[in-house]
């Protein structure tokens, strides 16, 4: 099952982060803007556009998804960009959910391709 295709499952509990091997591995089927940082420990994609309403527009989608997820990401709004950062929050790490998350947003941001 494609990562789109999965639902979110929150967290209750401590969930332990995935190993940077997996973290590769599901990072390599999402869009190639999507990069590691924090030390491995964050998704993050900056997405550029020619002005501030289509960069809000995408704030806007992305939050649609994160609130329909129950999963939300750091979202970065200003003139000509949306930036995304997504982790979670309860081991300050990143686990399958934050991986489902940023292929539904991959698939939601295709028409502003």
């Amino acid at each position: 099952m494609d990562l789109k295709d999965k639902k979110c499952i929150p967290c209750a509990t401590y969930v332990p982060p995935l190993s940077l091997d997996e973290k590769k591995r599901l990072l390599a089927t999402l869009s190639s803007e999507w990069k590691l940082t924090h030390d491995d420990s964050r998704l993050r994609r900056d997405i550029k556009f020619k002005n501030f309403k289509r960069a809000l527009e995408c704030a806007n989608t992305v939050g649609i998804i994160a609130e329909n997820e129950k999963h939300h990401p750091e979202i970065f709004l200003g003139w000509g960009h949306c930036d995304i950062e997504v982790w979670t929050h309860m081991n300050n790490n990143l686990v399958e959910n934050d991986f489902i998350l940023a292929a539904k947003i991959d698939e939601a941001l295709l028409k502003y391709s």
